[in-house]
């Protein structure tokens, strides 16, 4: 099994599982504001203001593509108030993509498909913007990802991307190399660790309530940030690195 396969699979089961969930990211948290209750209400929030934080001003109109599209949380906070702007999604997982068909049945601006990141299903020069939120970590090869998103972008359109680095790892050669200037780098590292800090029992609830076998547990820790797992133990040392960029297309 590739780890395509294996990453397609798992977002499939939780899915099935777990189909009230709108957002699947690690968050974004103000370490000096105040914690809530820390349940599901504070969890979509700071999910939410992930997307808030990396998308920034977009524009009202033209057409937006999200390459790792999820549940639909991301869409629904693009399109709201933005009457003129129509959306593709794409996702590996079927199950992501049947939800978030069903959720936005009625909206005639909202387009959903299977793909994979680095083979997008869609014609030159389509795009005015692309986003990926927490997704670019998992792809087998970033430059085929940053290649087919450079190939649907329009010139000077805008690629929006978050997600985790090693630390020193530098990818302004792989942008560059594939067309794209990086016009914004900014290390959230810390904002999104509060967030997981803040949210790591309704996580391990949420895993736990997955009701996978024991062997995967670990491995769906980590996957969803809980406090003592590998990922978050990698951030919160400094390991690992979450940054998100503003990229343009040349």
């Amino acid at each position: 099994m590739t780890i395509l396969e294996a990453l397609q699979r798992l977002y499939d089961s939780i899915a099935w599982r777990s189909p009230g969930l709108a957002f699947l990211n690690f968050g974004f948290a103000d370490a000096a504001e105040s914690k809530t209750d820390g349940g599901l209400a504070e969890l979509e929030l700071l999910c939410r203001r992930l997307y808030e934080v990396v998308l920034g001003p977009v524009p009202n109109e033209g057409r937006a593509l999200e390459i790792g599209c999820g549940r639909g949380g991301g869409a629904a906070h693009l399109l709201e108030g933005r009457p003129a702007l129509s959306y593709l999604g794409l996702d590996l997982s079927r199950e992501h993509v049947l939800a978030c068909r069903r959720r936005f049945s009625s909206d005639t601006r909202a387009q959903f498909a299977v793909a994979d990141a680095a083979r997008l299903p869609v014609s030159d020069g389509r795009f005015e913007i692309a986003m990926s939120i927490e997704a670019c970590h998992h792809f087998e090869h970033l430059d085929a990802f940053c290649s087919e998103v450079r190939r649907v972008l329009r010139p000077a359109g805008w690629l929006l991307l978050a997600g985790i680095w090693q630390a020193g790892q530098d990818s302004t050669a792989v942008f560059d190399d594939n067309g794209l200037r990086v016009v914004e780098r900014a290390d959230i590292t810390a904002n999104v660790v509060a967030s997981l800090a803040r949210t790591s029992a309704v996580r391990q609830e949420l895993v736990e309530s997955l009701d996978l076998p024991q062997r995967f547990q670990p491995f769906l820790m980590s996957w969803a940030g809980v406090r003592g797992s590998g990922s978050y133990e990698e951030l919160a040392s400094g390991e690992r690195l979450y940054l998100r960029y503003r990229l343009q297309r040349s």
